[in-house]
């Protein structure tokens, strides 16, 4: 038993770090019985990956448990996908002190071994991995209950493409696990000859610290889940003082391209290149300021004049219905100057009403018509009470001040500030907004931002591809670039004339000077290539941020809902204003129907200016718009008892009460699944892809192609099938029906 788990282990891993088009499979164990599905059979008690990379070279070490989740003892085999071109430099497999080889089996004799187990079982779980070779054990009795733990260490070879290196490890077939697993931990210690840039990871979020200009430690981590997406993270080595890349993405040759592009600082150069800013800080001392709310507010400020950088300039604006400066102008950030600002913070009572218009236009007219950078945070926790009270006069007259060009970062504390006012003011001065929950700490909000814009790096930053045409680009403006952020832009592309070389140029404000960065890049030729197909998905998960922000913003119109029902059902984007489309009751082939559901939601996000559904549409918003990563999703609920449960399961964005917003708690909306970039909703027993969205079962008889699952006729398609259209195929479970456009032609398989 122990070799056997070697074996799977080593199997496992001849997959990692490979090219994402062939990256689509894992490991999984068969019981040998007929009525012993594939999935649910076994569990991951934990999964702990280490991988080393050095100069483009990783060394990986895994530790993983596996345990029978079954009463008895049961025959299995261990069934090891291996796709085309997979192949690893060195492996050593090592259990309880003994190491072990594995036998490999080329792609035609392991199409049959597949096919005959999907038929014997009934089970579309192997679907996916057709076409593939395989690993294979010989049988071996797995103990219940007994955990087996395994240790392996081996050396591959990253993939690199355009100098942006790609470090990828197999999670995907956790999902078959039995029970939600422990901890799942994965662990990326890169370090290079040249210095390293973006790091960045579209499929999970990471914790990534720098040790040094060459050296950066990545770190996923998560306890009690059931991964369903493998790991992918990307970085670009190079000795670069504005580091840049660009990744695309196209289909279809006849569609626009989607494309992704990552800026950030050199590391090394940064500190040097920091320029000095103006900081000031606005800050709302009204009489609901009161008790704790004033204290951790005025910790807030304490923070941000203590982090000053020497060079620069800084002011403090403190209103109620009055406004007053600490100082006459800004001042130098001195250690005399921010002593006489704290010693003023502390003399702040929290009483009177609430001056917005007059707060930001004295800001506005502290800042100096220097060439530096200028930053005014802004506070408030109620709607303006004093002086001029409308929206259109503060957002006219804020702007018209705002002749310097200030970003204006605005903070909404509690449920009573005006968010369609404070998000305006972010949204037209280059800024962003934020908000504070009742009881979340303010300071913890104030210092995070802060920390990010303290050393700006380079200022107004625009970038262009030349010869080819960008549009529909998220942000739509950059701003600055700091000191360890990282900017992600996202668009549409297309290419003017038939060569796919080009310049990616950033341009703006670096040390003082307009200066400009050019990168050769090569833009992807179109196909089914499924290596950066997330490009896509995140593009249209902020383009529904940006939608939304105009309803929210700007009122509801025909043609913003119409685009907003399309992208959230083909890409299966959720929130609570679009989580009808996986009600049952919800007809999508009626487009009328579905519009009129849709303009209803539509209409309370427009309403939500303030209160608890004004501060939940605004951060559900702000999460679309800075969305990095592709939303996780689930092809199954996990029960409180750590069991996996049958239906399907799609993050939401944003909270659906407000119990769960304040409880932090992430929802999913059942009745939908997403694989890939396919979005399947139920029907009572029918699984509907959004490319057979529009047909009416009943009405579309004639159009739709019957087909019986597991059928002579269901393995032809499933050999003709691409990659990701069989990993589609292979999530339907038994008493479901799926409908589905392939190749043009509807297909309900039964």
């Amino acid at each position: 038993m122990k070799k056997t788990y070697a074996i799977l282990i080593a199997a496992m891993l001849t997959m990692v770090l490979l090219p994402l088009e062939f990256a689509q499979a894992d490991g999984m164990i068969v019981p040998i019985r007929r009525d012993i599905r594939v999935r649910g059979s076994w569990a991951v008690k934990y999964h702990h990956v280490n991988v080393l990379v050095r100069d483009q070279v990783a060394a990986v070490s895994v530790d993983q448990a596996f345990v029978n989740t079954g009463r008895g003892m049961i025959e299995v085999e261990y069934l090891f996908p291996v796709p085309p071109k997979a192949a690893i430099d060195s492996m050593t497999l090592v259990v309880d002190g003994k190491e072990f080889t594995a036998k490999l089996l080329k792609a035609d004799e392991a199409r049959k071994i597949y096919e005959d187990i999907v038929r014997k079982k009934k089970d579309p779980a192997l679907l996916e991995y057709v076409g593939f070779g395989l690993y294979k054990t010989r049988a071996f009795p797995l103990m219940p209950g007994k955990p087996c733990k395994v240790i392996v260490t081996y050396k591959t070879v990253c993939k690199k493409d355009q100098n942006l290196v790609e470090v990828w490890y197999p999670l995907n077939t956790e999902k078959y696990s039995a029970r939600a697993i422990e901890s799942v931990r994965v662990n990326v210690d890169i370090k290079s000859k040249a210095d390293i840039g973006p790091v960045y990871s579209p499929t999970h979020s990471l914790n990534v610290k720098r040790k040094a200009p060459d050296h950066v430690v990545a770190t996923y981590e998560v306890k009690k889940a059931l991964p369903t997406t493998d790991f992918q993270l990307f970085y670009k080595s190079a000795n670069e003082k504005i580091g840049a890349s660009l990744v695309t993405h196209q289909t279809d040759p006849k569609s626009d391209g989607h494309f992704m592009m990552l800026v950030s600082p050199n590391p090394r150069n940064a500190s040097t290149a920091v320029v000095a800013k103006n900081v000031i800080a606005v800050f709302d001392h009204s009489g609901s300021m009161s008790d704790k709310k004033i204290a951790q507010a005025k910790d807030a400020l304490r923070f941000i004049l203590k982090n000053l950088n020497s060079e620069d300039k800084f002011n403090v604006v403190a209103y109620n219905d009055s406004v007053e400066t600490f100082f006459g102008k800004t001042v130098g950030a001195n250690k005399e100057k921010i002593t006489v600002a704290l010693d003023m913070v502390d003399r702040l009572e929290a009483t009177g009403g609430t001056n917005i218009h007059e707060a930001l236009q004295v800001a506005l007219k502290q800042i100096d018509k220097s060439k530096r950078p200028s930053y005014v945070i802004f506070l408030t926790d109620g709607q303006p009470t004093v002086g001029k009270t409308e929206e259109k006069d503060i957002l006219y007259d804020t702007k018209t001040a705002n002749k310097c060009g200030a970003r204006i970062f605005t903070f909404g504390v509690g449920y009573q500030p005006n968010v369609r006012l404070l998000d305006k003011l972010a949204m037209d001065n280059n800024g962003r907004s934020d908000y504070v929950k009742p009881k979340e700490p303010i300071e913890t909000k104030v210092s995070s931002l802060y920390n990010k814009i303290k050393n700006p790096v380079m200022t107004d930053l625009k970038i262009k591809l030349q010869g080819v045409k960008l549009k529909d680009m998220y942000p739509r403006k950059l701003g600055d670039l700091f000191d360890g952020d990282q900017i992600v832009v996202v668009g549409r592309y297309q290419c003017q004339g038939a060569s796919r070389k080009s310049t990616l140029v950033v341009n703006g404000v670096y040390q003082g000077k307009q200066r400009g960065f050019e990168y050769n890049v090569t833009i992807r030729p179109p196909g089914k290539d499924m290596r950066y197909v997330f490009v896509e998905k995140i593009w249209a998960t902020r383009r529904v941020g940006y939608l939304m922000d105009q309803i929210q913003l700007s009122g509801k119109s025909k043609e913003v809902i119409d685009e907003l029902i399309r992208l959230s059902k083909k890409y299966g984007i959720m929130t609570p204003y679009t989580s009808f489309l996986a009600d049952e009751t919800t007809r999508l082939h009626r487009p009328s129907e579905v519009r009129l559901k849709a303009a209803a939601n539509m209409s309370g996000l427009a309403e939500s200016s303030d209160g608890f559904a004004g501060q939940n549409a605004a951060k559900m918003r702000r999460s679309l718009n800075d969305s990095t990563v592709v939303a996780p999703t689930s092809p199954v609920i996990v029960g409180r008892d750590g069991r996996p449960g049958k239906g399907g399961g799609v993050r939401q964005y944003g909270n659906s009460t407000r119990a769960k917003y304040e409880g932090k708690e992430t929802e999913y909306v059942t009745g939908l699944r997403n694989v890939g970039n396919t979005s399947l909703y139920r029907r009572g027993r029918v699984w509907i892809a959004s490319s057979a969205s529009q047909l009416d079962p009943a009405k579309d008889a004639d159009k739709i192609k019957k087909v019986k699952r597991f059928s002579d006729k269901y393995f032809e398609l499933i050999r003709r099938n691409s990659v990701a259209e069989n990993q589609v195929m292979a999530s339907q479970q038994d008493d479901e029906e799926m409908l589905i456009v392939l190749r043009g032609q509807a297909y309900q398989i039964e």
